[in-house]
This record gives C-alpha cells, sequence and structure tokens, in this order.
C-alpha cells in the first residue's frame, strides 16, 4: 500500500474515531449517571407532627431554607380525600400543607388520585410542579394506589412520573411515609401478616390495575406489584411495631432482593450515596439475605440472615454493608437473665429480643410465634461478627444471625 494512502487512512481514523467514541461511548456514560441512586428519605409511618429531629433533617437535606416540597397524596382512596389530608388538619395532625410549612417548606399539592389519573397524570401544569420541586413526598395509605394513579398498565411511567424520575436524577429528594415509602422498592409489597407470610410461603403477584395488594383466597398473606424503583431493596413500614420480620424475609427472597430495610413508626432512613442515616424515636432494620439458604417443605425456613438494628445517628454504608455507632460498644453485658419470646411477631418483640441478645452473656435467644400449627420458630445467632452498643437508652445491634424453622 502506498505510504500517502496508509497516511490518509490513518489521519481518517484519527479524525473520526472520537466522534464514533462521543456517539456510543458518551450517551452510555450519561445513562449511568443519570441511573445513579437518588436521594430519598423514607419514613416509617406514624410520624409525630413534632419529631423535629426528622423533618429538620428532611430539610437540611435539601441545602435550602425555604425547599419546595412537592406532596403527593396518592395512596389516598381517591381524590376528594387526597386533597382532604393536604388542605384541612384534624385533632392531633396538621395538614400535610401546614405541617411542612411549619417546618419552613413551601408546600405544593400534586392532584392525582386512583379516580382522576388518566387526566392529571398526564396534565403539564402537575408537570411543572413536580420541575420546581426540591422533596417530591408521596403520603401514607394503600402503596397499590400510588403505583395506579403514576405507572400505566404494563408499568410504565405516565408523564407526572416520568417527570419525578427525571427530578430525582437531578438532585431532589424522594421522600415518603408508611405507603409512600413502601412504593419506592422495584416491586412493593404488602397486606397480610408475618405468620400468614411464612405458612404460605409465597407473595401473589398482583396487577397495577388490580389497586390492592391483598390475597383474595388467604387474607393473612400478601401480594407485591411494580414499585417505583427509586430503592433497590426491599421495604417494609411500621415495621416492629406491626411484627414484620417474617414479611420482609420472604419479601426479599421472592421479589429477589439481598437486602431489606425494615422501618419503624415515628423513625426515617436517608439514603444519600452509599450512606444510609438513621433519624427519629425508634429504629430501622438491616435484613440481609446475601448468604442465606431457604428449605424447600411448604412452610418459610431460612438459615443464615444477617439482621442490624439502628437507632438515631447511626449509619449504614450500602456497598460494604458497615454499620456505624455513635454509642458505646457494650463490653459487659447488663443483663443476666434469659429472655426468649413467646409472640415474636407482637409489637417490639423482635427489637426486644435482639437487642437482649447483645446485652447478655448468652450466644443465641429464640422468639416464637404466638401461632401454632406450625408454629414458627426465629433463632437470633451471636457470631464473631456481632456487636452490640448502647446509650442514652438506644441501642445499635450489628450482625445478628437469624434462622426460621418450623
Amino acid at each position: 500500500m502506498h505510504r500517502k494512502f496508509k497516511r490518509l487512512i490513518l489521519l481518517t481514523v484519527f479524525l473520526i474515531l472520537p466522534l464514533i467514541v462521543s456517539t456510543i461511548i458518551l450517551p452510555n456514560a450519561k445513562n449511568v449517571e443519570a441511573a445513579a441512586a437518588p436521594k430519598v428519605f423514607l419514613m416509617g409511618g406514624a410520624i409525630d407532627d413534632n419529631n423535629a429531629e426528622i423533618y429538620n433533617a428532611l430539610k437540611a437535606a435539601t441545602g435550602k431554607s425555604n425547599p419546595v416540597v412537592a406532596i403527593v397524596c396518592s395512596a389516598a382512596a381517591d381524590y376528594a380525600t387526597a386533597l382532604d389530608a393536604y388542605t384541612n388538619d384534624i385533632t392531633g395532625h396538621l395538614s400535610y400543607k401546614n405541617l411542612f410549612a411549619s417546618y419552613g417548606f413551601t408546600p405544593v399539592f400534586i392532584p392525582v388520585a386512583v379516580d382522576n389519573y388518566t387526566t392529571e397524570a398526564y396534565k403539564q401544569s402537575n408537570i411543572d410542579l413536580i420541575n420546581s420541586a426540591d422533596v417530591i413526598f408521596f403520603n401514607g395509605g394503600d402503596q397499590s394506589r400510588h403505583v395506579r394513579s403514576l405507572l400505566k398498565d404494563d408499568g410504565t411511567p405516565t408523564p407526572l412520573f416520568a417527570a419525578i424520575q427525571q427530578r430525582a436524577a437531578a438532585g431532589a429528594i424522594i421522600s415518603g411515609t408508611s405507603a409512600g415509602t413502601a412504593v419506592q422498592s422495584p416491586k412493593t409489597y404488602g397486606e397480610g401478616v408475618s405468620y400468614g407470610y411464612l405458612y404460605y410461603n409465597r407473595l401473589v403477584s398482583k396487577k397495577i390495575s388490580d389497586i390492592s395488594l391483598a390475597d383474595s383466597l388467604y387474607p393473612d398473606n400478601g401480594g407485591y406489584t411494580t414499585g417505583f424503583g427509586f430503592v433497590n431493596a426491599a421495604i417494609d413500614t411500621h415495621f416492629d411495631a406491626r411484627g414484620r420480620i417474617g414479611r420482609i424475609l420472604l419479601a426479599e427472597r421472592d421479589l429477589g432482593q439481598k437486602v431489606g430495610y425494615g422501618i419503624d413508626e415515628n423513625t426515617a432512613l436517608y439514603l444519600n450515596g452509599t450512606t444510609g442515616k438513621v433519624y427519629g424515636e425508634h429504629g430501622v432494620f438491616i435484613v440481609d439475605s446475601t448468604n442465606a439458604t431457604y428449605g424447600t417443605g411448604s412452610s418459610f425456613t431460612a438459615n443464615n440472615v444477617k439482621v442490624s438494628y439502628l437507632t438515631t445517628g447511626d449509619s449504614y454504608n450500602t456497598s460494604t454493608k458497615a454499620t456505624t455507632s455513635t454509642k458505646t460498644l457494650i463490653t459487659t453485658p447488663y443483663y443476666s437473665t434469659i429472655r426468649d419470646s413467646s409472640d415474636i411477631f407482637s409489637a417490639y418483640e423482635t427489637t426486644t429480643t435482639i437487642t437482649r441478645l447483645v446485652d447478655t452473656n448468652v450466644s443465641y435467644l429464640y422468639g416464637d410465634s404466638y401461632e401454632t400449627g406450625p408454629q414458627f420458630t426465629l433463632k437470633f445467632l451471636k457470631d464473631s461478627n456481632t456487636k452490640g452498643y448502647y446509650k442514652n437508652s438506644k441501642y445499635t445491634v450489628s450482625n445478628v444471625v437469624l434462622s426460621v424453622n418450623y
């Protein structure tokens, strides 16, 4: 080949190659950036209006003195109920409008609900409100209504939800309470109770058009549907107030999640990058089933699930799965008596059992279901990685090993 011709080929490649790279690689890089985990502030339900720790933390996370919060009440039964929750105070609780205003937010209302989504989820005026928001907050109620109001039947986003996704990618904080928290996972589940989940040993798949997560055959069992996907984990709320450790164990297996966040009432978990930080009265359970094994019987069994329990001031690294506590390491246990639980799915029994385990000189404690036929037994075990911390009446528990049998 002639040298001049070779040089011409090399020069052509040199000039064209950057254009090819910019065309092929750079859009992919932008997609990776857009797909980065958003900032998500998850409240566990029943948040006290006076819980300044939580609301002030949410406001501080925006970095603004008067952030705009777009309030989406689509978990309500209908538009009229949604508007009422936004506008009108009730005994003991402010409306969402007055509550957020009292903490220095500028609230705006997104008027979408299950009975008007065919118009409101497509209106540019609502999209404009989302585009102005620093926080997008979803109310409590029923997460399947959030899904029905903001996603199409095939699970793809309506224009309004697409705007929410874009705003989150641009740095707005996604937040919610109760159902508004539970819906943030890729697949959201609900209804039923822990014993029913373990007994029936499977979640029921529900269509978006069902507007319900209930198992129509077995009311103690639950179902799942497409979620919003802002948090890559199983999520449950009102967690130990309603004894939901059994629910999240099954959900992780059936929904293909290796980590679950069980967020207690009047408590919040703020996920920002690889850091999750806890605020509020009770705690957040981190349920890690990465190395879990599951049985093949008619009811649910599992081994080698790792459970941690974090309280206010604690943080969790979602990448390394390490917990960091603000409290004092327990080196000399306080309790000398063994305390197993005879009703592990009742209110705060899992909390009491797991915190007692790290503050007593035993290697394991049991928690039995109150129900029999079968009776489920949860074994909470300390190993070399288990640690407990305590300060000012608050515990932190790291890496307790959990098994479930019957």
